[in-house]
């Protein structure tokens, strides 16, 4: 790192703190402002901001680990259920938040279900959601961060998290979740910017592309690096079926569509925005922000046998250090201080709205004004990134076997939850207490002490069906053997939410305009899902065809893509989409945060 190096990561900073200071004093007025932005976010902000949090400093060096290890289909083992849940969380889920109008996803459980038992359990929720997961998340996503710039700063790689974590607490307590927002749209930009501008450069100093093909089928199998249908070593049958279950359930889970994405289609101006900008994030997150790293994983498969790298996670980083000139080297350090910064904003927020909004404010200081529940939200903030520094020091090693334990093992037991809550009448708050109370201490377990983390010992496809079978008997057991949820509150939580799937009696308690109207719309919702699927499935499949040079898959899949997209863009067009979008009026939110 030269002196204009560190200019340019000095620049970066300042801008930052000035966006903080920027929206301080909106996000001071008030619970809602500081933590869902007034609900008056719009499509293109919820997709970027988005975006950027899934892009944290994990996600350089771990698709490029996942291209060395895996080749164009390495990163299949996220893709998979990313191009289920994404598409099924832009059309369904996001409407269904957005017409709760809640501040946090805990707070559905007062809606969703009824009495004491539920009013109790929202403050267990926020604090596992706040205390548990989210803290070791937030280790996570800073583990990440050292693994990628230590070796380029020559750190030790706490010190690169203690630096961007000081920024990222005093923008994020000033400005709350518009100030993240807003600063994570220009990160992503600053993050993908230096990797697109890093890829030709890295390839001129290593012969071409050409020269890099040769040198893949030197170090191991060509045929199978560059192979795009499945199945491959690492991605069987079985997995895939595995993966493919994951990402049904993943659009209500909390490490996909209920925790931050939930928060910013609670955040949105009205259910199209959320629904657009989850979109807007579907193509960015599976393609967009994918590509320079797919580049970057061929090169370090070219330069590198698999026998010889101890650490994959630290291939990126090594590419950088030797290749990166002077002032785009300040930019991938920026940027990939931006990547984490963005995540660990986000992360921040989201946990400290579960500390006021369900846990402080109901329970423990009810009745304080509006700027007393802001300032505590900002100290919860600082508290709960000073507890993940924690789990990042002692806890966090291996990172591929925890990039696979909070991608997809974490909520394993816990995924039928984000179906049952919307889909069956009968699913009561014991059987949703049950699956918390049991579901992260047994993954824990299952995929570390039991050692199925071990994927020479145990395909991934054993811990995830495991744990996902055993939740949802245990889930529906319990809810059968206790009582149901009264009607009037079921009832009230359809009007309101007017979810697709079993509602029974609930449903025939409702007006028939409104079951027919209900109706009407799961029918256009469940084509809506297929086309979303199919169409981003058929562009990864382009993308990576492309790569590898299967110019008749390529063909193939870009019809499909193209054709999809098309028909998907028109069925929106004719039912006022883009219409709702030109307007700032703000749909009225149920939620009020008590």
């Amino acid at each position: 790192m030269t002196n204009t190096d560190w200019l340019v990561v000095a620049v970066y900073f300042a801008f930052m703190l000035a966006i903080g200071l920027y929206f301080s004093r909106r996000a001071g007025r008030s619970v809602a402002d500081y933590f869902v932005s007034g609900r008056d976010m719009p499509w293109w902000i919820i997709g970027l901001s988005a975006v950027a949090t899934y892009s944290d400093a994990g996600l350089a060096p771990s698709v490029t680990m996942l291209t060395f290890q895996g080749g164009l289909l390495g990163n299949g083992i996220w893709w998979i259920p990313y191009v289920i849940w994404m598409p099924l969380g832009a059309i369904l889920w996001s409407k269904y938040w957005r017409r709760l109008g809640t501040v946090t996803s805990a707070e559905l459980l007062n809606i969703r279900y009824s009495g004491p038992v539920a009013r109790s359990y929202r403050a267990v929720y926020a604090i596992f959601m706040s205390f548990g997961f989210i803290i070791v998340l937030m280790g996570y996503v800073s583990g990440w961060l050292g693994a990628a710039l230590g070796p380029i700063l020559g750190w030790n790689p706490i010190y690169p998290v203690l630096l961007a974590g000081l920024v990222t607490v005093i923008y994020t307590t000033m400005s709350g979740l518009s100030g993240a927002a807003y600063t994570d749209a220009f990160q992503f930009s600053i993050f993908l910017a230096g990797n697109i501008i890093l890829v030709p450069i890295v390839f001129s100093r290593v012969g071409g592309f050409a020269h890099v093909r040769q040198m893949i089928a030197m170090n191991r199998n060509g045929a199978d690096f560059f192979r795009v249908i499945p199945p491959v070593p690492g991605l069987t049958s079985l997995t895939m079926l595995a993966l493919a279950v994951q990402g049904l359930f993943f659009a209500a889970s909390p490490t996909g569509g209920e925790g931050f994405t939930a928060q910013r289609f609670m955040a949105a101006r009205n259910e199209f925005h959320a629904q657009v900008g989850q979109l807007a994030n579907t193509v960015l997150t599976l393609i967009v922000r994918v590509f320079p790293f797919l580049f970057l994983g061929m090169v370090a498969a070219a330069l590198f046998k698999p026998e010889s790298v101890a650490e994959p996670g630290l291939l990126w980083a090594r590419l950088v250090h030797d290749y990166a000139p002077q002032g785009l080297m300040g930019l991938l350090v920026a940027g990939t201080f931006a990547a984490f910064m963005g995540t660990i904003s986000t992360e921040m927020n989201w946990g400290a709205s579960y500390l006021i909004n369900d846990l402080y404010r109901p329970f423990l200081r009810p009745g304080q004004s509006e700027r007393h529940y802001v300032w505590v939200g900002r100290i919860g903030s600082i508290f709960l990134f000073a507890a993940s520094l924690l789990v990042t020091y002692f806890f966090v090693q291996g990172l591929r076997s925890w990039m696979l334990f909070i991608n997809s093992m974490v909520f394993a037991f816990v995924l039928p939850l984000s179906w049952l809550r919307f889909f069956w009448w009968r699913l009561n708050i014991y059987g949703e207490m049950t699956a918390l109370v049991a579901g992260l201490p047994l993954s824990y377990l299952v995929w570390f002490p039991l050692g199925f983390h071990d994927e020479q010992v145990h395909p991934f496809w054993h811990g995830f069906l495991l744990l996902f079978c055993l939740g949802m008997v245990t889930i529906v057991v319990v809810t059968l053997l206790t009582p149901a949820e009264n009607d009037e509150t079921l009832l009230k939580f359809y009007l309101r939410c007017r979810p697709i799937g079993r509602w029974g009696h609930i449903a025939r308690l409702a007006p028939a305009d409104v079951r027919a109207s209900i109706h009407d719309e799961t029918m256009t919702d469940l084509v809506d899902c297929a086309l979303g699927v199919t169409f981003a499935a058929a562009t990864i499949l382009s993308v990576i065809s492309l790569i590898g040079q299967h110019y008749s898959i390529f063909a193939g899949a870009t019809v499909v893509g193209i054709s999809t997209g098309a028909l998907f863009i028109w069925r929106w067009a004719r039912k006022g989409a883009f219409r709702e979008l030109r307007t700032n009026e703000t749909a009225e939110s149920g939620g009020h945060g008590d």
